[in-house]
């Protein structure tokens, strides 16, 4: 029998941790287009998104800790 409830859970862990994964894609493809005469608030946009998918997986994660059963 599938455990729904399981692969929620994996999926959502997945998503965490992919937050910050999009994030320095965005910084690193920012600073390219700087660097290629964009402007400077392509950076500033793309570290924000890092930093703040930082802040929300970090959180999410601390609460999976304080929620997971003891072994």
């Amino acid at each position: 029998m599938v455990n729904l409830s399981k692969i929620m859970d994996r999926a959502s862990l997945f998503f965490d941790l992919a937050g910050p994964v999009v994030g320095a894609m965005l910084l690193a493809t920012g600073i390219e287009t700087y660097r290629d005469g964009g402007s400077m608030g392509w950076p500033i946009a793309g570290s924000l998104i890092l930093l703040i998918n930082l802040w929300v997986a970090w959180r999410r994660l601390a609460r999976r800790r304080k929620s997971a059963p003891s072994p």
